[in-house]
């Protein structure tokens, strides 16, 4: 590449998206050696942009010029070979999918905890093998899996993956093509606080291996690699010459929508439980990894918790076991709702008084279920909608959707929508029902700064008007509702503590 050209550039350009107008007259010029980090009010902006820079999306006017992929794609041109720019452009999204043997993506979500299923998954050493890009390179499965820690993963199950570590698998996958540049859509979602704190060793060596960075990210997690950073408003991209002046909103919830939850919720039945989770010595191990480690613990009606732990600690399986989709439970001694497992209890009885919430959870719909079948799904306790709800039914899903501020999505298909409406229409669906036990698995991940306050401010809002308990998974200790007064803590299986914390508002 000439030394005088850009990297990249954008100009003066009409962006569109599904027949939207995204951006209007954006102009943006990266040059050789920056990297960047993009800031929106929106994280669906955000997104579009890295979507835009990869070429997901239309140029109706104006142009985006790629300098970097010039003489490369000349070259490949003369020696008769097909094509493209994304050929040296690797994009994590937060939509990553991973495939079984069969090529198909479609696991379901109790398929994690089944070991017979599980063998239909790739371990990741052998999914790593069969991704490893063409282009040579620093970044082979050596270097990579040493790199972000998935060394001792190498025989895991793919769908036995906690959501961190499925997080740093694709940052893998897409590091093994060795591109020259590097799209990261909020790359620090969902990894625990050590991983966090450690990204910034991280990124420092995927620069230093001659790769050119893009990330969205959030103003307090900028890392020092950075060296430009852009704001999102009003349809462009404005730079940011001075990162202290950067501030994030911190919205409450509108009166109105309070107001409107409180309807929903105001004819709350009361809990009829003793003890909503009671767990003695409950061990569970897959081959010679032991995930649970004789733990205890016991949730009443009412009660807040936050369940903590690094990634890979144990809460996976935990939930999987309130779930009741681990199979071994059965060699357990436990009880939910009162009611010991194992004592002819169907998977129904369990998840009927369990509302759930999981990023994951959006990957395992049918992409023909629109977002109001979602919520209503809800009411029956299956990934999607396979019968006909009832008029009431309907309105009480469309009542919810409206209360959560998204009306809109209603008719649009549960992939279409952007990922804070995703994860609203995911809490729609698992307070339809009214439950007895609110279970929140890093719930608002991939939301911007500004929705996943809203997220917070509305949970505890619930908590406040209805007699539910819930247990609140989050790396993020800003995104732990202040309902939350007490904490497990997990370590490599291991209860380290079950305790009373002081809430947010007197830490």
């Amino acid at each position: 590449m000439h030394q005088n050209l850009p990297f990249l550039t954008i100009e003066n350009a009409t962006i569109r998206k599904n027949d939207k107008v995204l951006f209007q007259g954006l102009d943006f010029s990266m040059q050789t050696g920056e990297h960047w980090a993009i800031l929106a009010a929106s994280g669906a902006e955000k997104t579009a942009f890295l979507e835009t820079l990869y070429g997901r999306t239309s140029i109706t006017q104006g142009r985006i010029t790629r300098f970097f992929s010039q003489i490369y794609q000349e070259e490949q041109s003369k020696q008769g070979k097909v094509n493209s720019f994304r050929d040296l452009v690797s994009f994590v999204s937060q939509a990553y999918t991973f495939k079984n043997k069969s090529n198909v993506q479609e696991f379901y979500y109790q398929q994690r905890f089944n070991s017979s299923e599980s063998e239909e998954a790739d371990t990741v050493s052998n999914y790593l093998d069969q991704t490893e890009g063409k282009r040579p390179g620093y970044w082979n499965k050596e270097n990579t899996m040493a790199l972000l820690g998935l060394t001792p993963l190498a025989e895991k199950s793919l769908i036995k993956l906690s959501n961190g570590e499925t997080r740093r698998l694709a940052i893998a996958v897409a590091l093994l093509k060795n591109p020259k540049l590097f799209l990261m859509d909020r790359p620090l979602t969902g990894l625990d606080l050590a991983t966090r704190q450690a990204f910034d060793g991280i990124l420092d060596q995927i620069i230093g291996s001659g790769i050119q960075v893009v990330m969205t990210t959030s103003p307090e997690e900028i890392p020092k690699a950075i060296t430009h950073v852009g704001k999102i408003s009003q349809g462009n991209l404005l730079p940011v010459p001075d990162r202290s002046s950067l501030t994030v909103e911190k919205p409450a919830v509108s009166p109105e929508e309070t107001a409107h939850i409180k309807a929903l919720i105001s004819d709350y039945p009361s809990v009829p439980y003793k003890n909503l989770i009671e767990l003695r010595d409950v061990s569970i191990r897959y081959g010679d990894k032991l995930l649970l480690d004789t733990v205890q613990w016991t949730v009443k009606p009412g009660e807040r918790w936050a369940l903590k732990g690094h990634n890979g600690a144990g809460k996976s399986t935990l939930i999987s076991l309130l779930l009741g989709e681990n199979p071994q439970a059965y060699a357990n001694d436990f009880s939910l709702f009162d009611r010991k497992r194992g004592t002819g209890e169907s998977i129904w009885d369990i998840k009927r008084p369990v509302g759930f919430v999981s990023p994951e959870l959006s990957r395992y719909f049918p992409q023909n279920q629109t977002c109001l079948k979602v919520v209503l799904s809800g009411l029956f306790d299956t990934m999607g909608l396979f019968r006909q709800a009832t008029p009431e039914q309907t309105e009480m899903a469309k009542h919810w959707l409206a209360a959560l501020q998204i009306p809109h999505v209603q008719r649009l298909l549960l992939h279409q929508a952007s990922l804070e409406d995703q994860r609203f229409c995911l809490l729609a669906r698992a307070m339809i029902k009214k439950p007895a036990l609110l279970i929140l698995d890093e719930a608002a991940q991939g939301m911007d700064d500004e929705q996943r306050t809203r997220f917070k401010h509305i949970v505890d809002h619930i908590c406040r008007e209805a007699p539910i308990g819930l247990v609140y998974v989050s790396h993020y200790a800003d995104d732990i509702p202040e309902s939350v007064d007490k904490e497990i803590l997990l370590e490599n299986g291991k209860r380290i503590h079950a305790k009373q914390i002081q809430s947010p508002n007197h830490r």
